[in-house]
């Protein structure tokens, strides 16, 4: 009894240590509070030319901090200046990520953020295990700086505004969603009106690269043309499938849209819109040219491109050009034999390419199981596009095409739209919400915050199984 007396005392005294908590759902909870002050700032009177839903206010706030571009009414009529400057901050802080300013106000503050703060924020732009904070930042702000400073005085001379006010806020909102790789417009046609003028469309299509490319990766750039100097295999795989995917769509648009999309432009035209429609169409979002009437072999090119997306660690979505490469890497290696992964040279880690397969698949399954939802939620609400009325089956087919294309946009955070978007129900709207978020988060982020790393010692006996 003594002896139990006494265990029970030392017991009682010895602190049980707390299970950390994952750094990553801090991000998580940031980019959510972030849309929620951004919906109460855009409910505010001061901040509507007209009386806009809440439902609305949420959708174009979660599609302005997860760089999406899908919006469900006018922005440029319906919100106020007040209110387009808070989409701006939404954008802005949504492109760079909340990691970003916080970080950078901790520096200029003079405090030093945890181990685990700084694994975080390395690994949403880097590739590397650990890099120092203060070398994210000096790739990432005066990169920002000199892009959207290019983007904010070519399109100051460019835009028809006659007040010099108007025309510089309206430079400054479409460079900073341009090279945030957003999409919102302030125009109705979105850049439509601009589609005749090279260097507006040129220096679009800079800063959506740019923004999408990944600011490690656009350092690195310099490197290939200078001796003893390596260049990482990141950045090499993202710069080659960066180069073949829009090489590859441009192409194919002006193939397949050359007596359709493009039929009334001229050679050069074609090739411009073509190469236009290669960039926004990845993630981008942004129209330079009508897509209500592209054909069927474009749309299906266009759900492809949407869901590969940008490159890793940069303002654009979608399963990133580095998955998509090493799946394709993967599936060459196997074919010709090898259990290795290899490519220019190096091995591929089989945790990454684990991780890559992975987020390929759980990828697919939720666009397959938000497709769904959509279909359930939105049977009556979103029209049939315009056809014949005794054309039903084809109604249908173009009704199916809406929602696979605004799923896929929603969840690569592209922005682009059949035309769906503003008929979606409140239910719609929600669950396009919720797809945009879990877009920009990324599915694997997401999971590492619930799902626990284990070491499986249990080995169970193999059996054969049919495939194919």
């Amino acid at each position: 009894m003594l002896k139990e007396r006494y265990s029970r005392s030392f017991l009682e005294k010895v602190p049980v240590p707390r299970k950390p908590k994952n750094p990553a759902i801090y991000v998580i909870g940031a980019y959510f509070a972030l849309i929620i002050l951004g919906t109460l700032l855009l409910s505010l009177p001061i901040a509507q030319e007209k009386p806009v839903a809440l439902i609305d206010n949420i959708f174009i706030s979660a599609s302005a901090v997860c760089v999406t571009g899908l919006a469900s009414i006018d922005i440029g009529s319906m919100y106020s200046h007040f209110g387009h400057w808070v989409i701006i901050l939404l954008m802005q802080a949504g492109g760079l990520g909340v990691m970003t300013f916080s970080t950078t106000i901790i520096l200029f503050a003079g405090m030093r953020p945890s181990f685990k703060y700084i694994s975080v924020f390395t690994e949403e732009f880097s590739h590397h295990d650990f890099v120092p904070l203060q070398v994210v930042l000096k790739a990432v702000v005066p990169f920002t700086l000199v892009m959207e400073g290019i983007g904010f005085f070519t399109f100051l001379w460019q835009f028809n505004e006659t007040n010099l006010y108007d025309r510089a806020f309206s430079a400054l909102f479409h460079t900073i969603s341009l090279f945030c790789n957003v999409g919102l417009s302030l125009y109705p046609d979105s850049l439509m009106q601009f589609g005749h003028n090279p260097l507006v469309v040129l220096v679009s299509c800079a800063l959506v690269i740019t923004g999408g490319f990944g600011f490690i990766a656009s350092m690195e750039l310099p490197n290939l043309f200078k001796k003893r100097v390596k260049v990482s295999l990141h950045t090499k795989l993202a710069l080659i499938f960066t180069s073949v995917l829009l090489v590859a769509i441009t192409a194919g648009f002006l193939i397949m849209e050359y007596s359709n999309a493009l039929v009334a432009d001229s050679l050069p035209q074609k090739i411009l819109n073509s190469f236009a429609y290669s960039t926004m169409s990845r993630t981008a979002g942004i129209n330079f040219s009508e897509i209500s009437t592209i054909t069927s072999g474009t749309l299906m090119m266009t759900l492809i491109a949407m869901f590969i997306g940008a490159n890793p660690g940069s303002c654009g979505g979608g399963i990133k050009t580095t998955t998509f490469a090493v799946v394709v890497i993967l599936a060459i290696n196997r074919l010709r034999g090898k259990s290795k992964v290899h490519v220019l040279g190096k091995t591929i880690p089989q945790d990454i390419v684990n991780k890559a397969v992975y987020l390929f698949i759980i990828s697919a399954a939720i666009i397959t199981f938000s497709t769904f939802i959509l279909l359930l939620t939105e049977t009556e609400s979103v029209p049939y596009a315009t056809v014949a009325s005794d054309d039903i089956s084809k109604g249908h087919y173009l009704h199916f095409a809406q929602i696979v294309f605004e799923s896929i946009s929603a969840f690569a955070t592209c922005g682009l739209s059949l035309g769906a978007t503003p008929d979606l129900s409140i239910a719609g709207k929600l669950v396009v919400s919720f797809i945009m978020f879990v877009g920009r988060m990324g599915p694997m982020f997401l999971i590492s915050t619930v799902v626990q790393k284990t070491d499986d010692q249990v080995w169970e006996s193999e059996e054969n199984v049919m495939i194919g």
